[in-house]
């Protein structure tokens, strides 16, 4: 088997990371590189581990995912499934495989395959405040499948899978991606078809509005144009938040198009500092210590990689 190559990448996830901490970004890309070999070093192996680590918000957004795709499925195969049979027969299975799995630290043998959650790793809940968590994921969960059957789904019931754009997701070989020049884009929208020469992106988000989320779009309608041949005016997105029931259409462009290709550029350009002679093909990484931290408490909090800096951090970020 030839050996696997650390490919240059970008997301927009990866983008995002790397502007919020230079740090994260190296040990999500760099340093877990090799490190489910077993002649990985400690710090490989930590690595590794820690960049499969999930937390709570991640679990409800994969909860809500798959119940609301088997909704889909099952309409499109003449079944109508109400919110009752969507969450105990999809979400409460996930969450209560993964909360377990979490809790016994199954993870330890098989990080892919078994979830960690952050709250969990480093000890954030108390048993009164996990209860609240869990009651609240549980909550948000339940309205977003509720949402998603009243709202988005009778919009979708003329939808044949034969019309749907194929999208690759994680945990089932390489991502859903296109390449723009040399550079690989991850993209991964959350549906997509096609009808009457048109395309039809939708991405659901079962958490807040946040005006990145356009940006987020843009990047899928890119991948429609890029790899699918969709002409910028023939696309349609919609972002739909679930949680509050609601769904706002994202304008795209020629001039979007442009807007976005120029953001990636300027993204991959700031990242190429952080390699070894700015060469993104051999893709090396200059020296951990030249990665800077943010050392932020609250972002620090939120991270998976918190143990790996710990020792550079000191006491400046207590959490």
């Amino acid at each position: 088997m030839a050996e696997l190559k650390n490919t240059f990448s970008w997301s927009f996830s990866a983008a995002s990371d790397f502007e919020e901490c230079r740090r994260k970004r190296y040990w999500a890309k760099y340093a877990m590189w090799g490190g489910w070999s077993k002649s990985a070093s400690p710090v490989q192996r930590a690595a590794y581990r820690l960049s499969k680590m999930g937390n709570f918000h991640l679990l409800k957004g994969e909860a809500v995912e798959q119940a609301i795709m088997w909704v889909l499925r099952q309409k499109q195969i003449g079944k109508d499934e109400t919110l009752d049979s969507a969450y105990q027969t999809v979400a409460r299975p996930f969450l209560n495989d993964s909360w377990l799995a979490s809790k016994n630290r199954l993870w330890e043998g098989d990080p892919k395959r078994y979830y960690c959650l952050l709250e969990h790793y480093y000890q954030r809940l108390t048993p009164e405040s996990e209860k609240q968590v869990v009651d609240s994921v549980k909550d948000d969960i339940t309205r977003c499948i509720d949402s998603f059957i009243k709202f988005v789904l009778p919009r979708l019931v003329h939808v044949k899978q034969a019309m749907e754009l194929p999208i690759a997701v994680g945990g089932r070989g390489d991502p859903e991606h296109f390449t723009l020049g040399d550079i690989k884009i991850y993209a991964i929208p959350d549906y997509a078809y096609q009808e009457s020469g048109r395309c039809y992106i939708y991405d659901w988000k079962s958490g807040r509005q946040r005006e990145q989320h356009k940006q987020q779009l843009a990047l899928y309608g890119m991948w429609a144009n890029v790899k699918h041949g969709v002409k910028p005016e023939d696309i349609e997105l919609s972002v739909q938040y679930l949680l509050e029931g609601m769904g706002e259409p994202v304008p795209f462009s020629d001039e979007v198009l442009v807007g976005v290709t120029e953001k990636i550029k300027s993204s991959v350009h700031d990242m190429a500092e952080y390699l070894v002679g700015g060469d993104i093909v051999q893709n090396l990484a200059v020296p951990r210590e030249e990665w800077d931290m943010v050392a932020e408490p609250q972002i620090c909090r939120n991270c998976a990689f918190y143990e790996l800096c710990k020792p550079e951090l000191g006491s400046s970020v207590e959490l």
